[in-house]
């Protein structure tokens, strides 16, 4: 992707993604597992909770986790939700992830336009779908991945997606790298104000002005945390997955 008039790569993506957010039902979607503690002041929970419903998102084997990291009570959950006739076995763990994945982004992009509700679990799918149906928004040849935080002070896990982070730790926020950015629907949704109302969040401070900094939300994600890898794509195979 080309430079845009706002500078770098980075910047033009981080403000299509948003521009694409805002004209979908997710902008106003409500939270199913609203966090009282990520409620900015002013902002009524009760007018952006809904109890949950439907649009739930498909089982997944998060990349990397082997045959032998599977719990046994799960393959049978997993081969039916694949569509194996069977549990997932060491010989189709491969298909198995293949085709939940294909599922997954399926979903999200099933949902993302007409999003009423959801939590952070589908919100999270939700945007995957839209990058996926929106490939234009990214360009060619950027990172796209689903982390999930394993120990969220206040919570009990929290799903968002991470665009363009650099090859390292994942567990180490402070090397994602100046490419990265978040996209964090379900977190905005919490926030009355900006740089809160904004999904997409910059993994850097950046120059003066840069709108998509948000202090809080950096400290939400890297405070008592411990970031998982759940699922990792790119721009380029996006397109072709969930059709």
């Amino acid at each position: 992707m080309s430079e845009g008039p706002l500078g770098t790569a980075k910047q033009t993506r981080m403000s299509a993604v948003q521009a694409a957010i805002t004209n979908t039902k997710m902008a106003g979607a409500k939270l199913w597992n609203a966090w009282p503690q990520l409620i900015e002041t002013g902002v009524k929970q009760a007018e952006r909770s809904a109890p949950a419903g439907g649009g739930n998102v498909p089982e997944i084997i998060p990349d990397g986790r082997s045959f032998d990291q599977i719990k046994k009570v799960h393959l049978r959950t997993l081969g039916d939700a694949a569509g194996l006739g069977g549990p997932v076995t060491a010989g189709n763990l491969a298909e198995a992830r293949r085709r939940l994945r294909d599922q997954y982004v399926a979903a999200g992009r099933a949902n993302y336009k007409g999003l009423l509700g959801g939590n952070c679990t589908l919100f999270a799918c939700c945007v995957i779908g839209m990058l996926a149906d929106q490939p234009d928004l990214l360009g060619k040849g950027v990172k796209v991945e689903v982390l999930n935080l394993l120990d969220t002070t206040g919570g009990s896990g929290h799903a968002y997606v991470v665009v363009g982070r650099a090859d390292g730790d994942v567990k180490d926020i402070k090397t994602y790298g100046p490419d990265c950015f978040f996209v964090d629907q379900w977190y905005a949704r919490h926030r009355g104000t900006e740089p809160g109302v904004l999904a997409v969040k910059d993994a850097t401070p950046g120059e003066k002005g840069n709108r998509f900094w948000d202090f809080d939300f950096y400290a939400f994600i890297d405070d008592a945390t411990i970031p998982a890898l759940r699922l990792a794509f790119t721009s380029d195979e996006l397109p072709g997955l969930g059709v």
